[in-house]
Order: structure tokens, then sequence, then C-alpha cells
């Protein structure tokens, strides 16, 4: 990591990233919290290196690639691989982009793969642009998603129409599915 670790909420050790499950763990064992999965932004949270970019374009850039909105950071540090679960519920339950954090039209582009499982939330079209053309996860085709035009009422979240369905919870997502 090139940047300090954040400590343990329990005993102020530094926690140790796990490269495997992309989580930080304590690794004291005197700590009533060993062995504990620590989400990526929920110890950057808690330690005060998260970096909070406001919402909108252009993005802020790390090393030539735009940082999206629900992307944890350090000053120094982006995990692209990770998740900010709390923007990412809250672009959920505000109707928000997930690459620039702004409010969404009434129709907006998603990614979803072929069996119409949405990848995260909703997007602008010159985000989704911008999420395909700079993303290696989404351009190596290993998703095979495929943007699609929806409304709020073309979703399901968990089975059940969005509307209906719970609110997102940073430690219980929606999972997003295309009701086509």
């Amino acid at each position: 990591m090139s940047f300090p670790a954040p400590p343990c909420a329990e005993c102020a050790e530094p926690l140790q990233y796990d490269v495997e499950i992309r989580r930080f763990v304590c690794g004291n064992l005197q700590c009533s919290a060993l062995g504990m999965e620590v989400p990526i932004w929920r110890a950057l949270q808690q330690s005060g290196l998260a970096v909070s970019d406001p919402p909108g374009l252009p993005r802020p850039v790390h090393k030539g690639l735009p940082v999206p909105w629900v992307a944890p950071r350090t000053a120094d540090y982006v995990f692209w691989l990770a998740l900010d679960a709390a923007r990412c519920a809250l672009a959920h339950n505000r109707w928000l982009c997930q690459v620039c954090g702004d409010e969404l039209p009434g129709e907006a582009w998603v990614l979803a793969t072929p069996e119409g499982q949405v990848l995260q939330a909703a997007l602008h079209a010159k985000c989704k642009d911008l999420a395909l053309e700079f993303c290696p996860h989404l351009s190596s085709g290993d998703t095979r998603a495929v943007p699609m035009l929806v409304s709020r009422d073309e979703l399901l979240a968990d089975g059940h129409p969005l509307r209906d369905a719970a609110p997102s919870d940073p430690f219980f997502l929606q999972q997003w599915q295309v009701a086509r």
C-alpha cells in the first residue's frame, strides 16, 4: 500500500489489507476485532483517511484515470476494485449517477450482464461512455456488460419493483436487475 494503513477502531493498531477479499482486517492477537473484516470505505472513513470528492464532472484524475464518485480513495491511492458502499447506497436511494454523483434524469443508463444483473447503479450517457472507455474491468469483456437505457420503473431490487423495495443501506446494498 502506498499510504499508512488505517487503525483498527477497537485497538488502534494498523489494519492489514487482505488482497484476496479486498478488505482490511485486524491482526492484533489481543484485539476483540481480531480477524474481523472491515470494508475499505468504512476503514478509510473511520480513520479520517478518506477523500470525499464532490459530485460532478470533470472527475478527479489519478494516474491519468478519472475517479468514479463511488470509488473509495485516500489522497494518494484509489481502490479501483472496491466500492464506497455508503455512496452507492446514496446513488441507489436518490437516483444519482455512480460515476459523477449528480442526479439522474427520468431515464438513465445501466451496465447489465446478459442475465440482466445491474453493475452497481445507474449512469448518465456521458458517464457511461467514460466508464466504458477507462474502466479495464468493463472494457476487458469479463463482465460481458451491455449498456441499457432504463427508467426506475424498469428495475427490480432484490426481486421487487424498485419503487416498492426497501432503501439500500451501506451494509445491505440492493442488487438491481432489469425487469425486461
